[in-house]
């Protein structure tokens, strides 16, 4: 089997718990045009669907990505620590490759504030940071996306239901 990632000093955290998400898990998406995806989260084990709240779309005028959702409800499974910054990163990386954005482009997205700090602000990779708070202790947040050779593959295009 091929490495998910070519250089292993660069990122282990993604050498080890991307591998561990995708024994576990499997991910598709659908596109709605060329600026919106919908990616879906399945259980391998019982087949069932864990999320489907994992919305990005690219921000076409200012060349970045824009997470409008993501709740992949992974901290329910059984030993799932870690994974759903493992799952956060897989989809930024194949929106990003998607939509054909920059390496060190931009990602935006909204969230409560305790999200942020609970995890969000944990995610080295990007180094989020608060631009401005938002009323109901909301904010919207940006960070960095830093590309590492990680191919794509296994994220299938969605049939079925949404």
């Amino acid at each position: 089997m091929m490495p998910l990632v070519a250089n292993a000093q660069k990122n282990n955290f993604m050498l080890t718990h991307i591998p561990e998400l995708l024994e576990r898990f499997s991910l598709s998406y659908e596109a709605s045009d060329d600026t919106c995806m919908g990616y879906f989260l399945y259980s391998k084990e019982n087949s069932t669907t864990i999320s489907r709240n994992l919305i990005v779309s690219h921000s076409v005028f200012s060349k970045s990505l824009y997470v409008s959702k993501f709740y992949p409800e992974i901290y329910r499974e059984i030993n799932s620590r870690y994974l759903s910054a493992a799952c956060f990163y897989l989809i930024a990386h194949h929106a990003i490759q998607r939509f054909h954005l920059a390496d060190n482009c931009w990602v935006n997205l909204e969230t409560e504030d305790t999200v942020y700090d609970s995890f969000y602000s944990r995610l080295n990779d990007f180094d989020f940071k608060i631009q401005y708070h938002r009323p109901a202790n909301r904010s919207y947040v940006r960070g960095r996306y830093h590309q590492i050779s990680l191919g794509t593959e296994m994220i299938t295009v969605h049939v079925g239901e949404i």
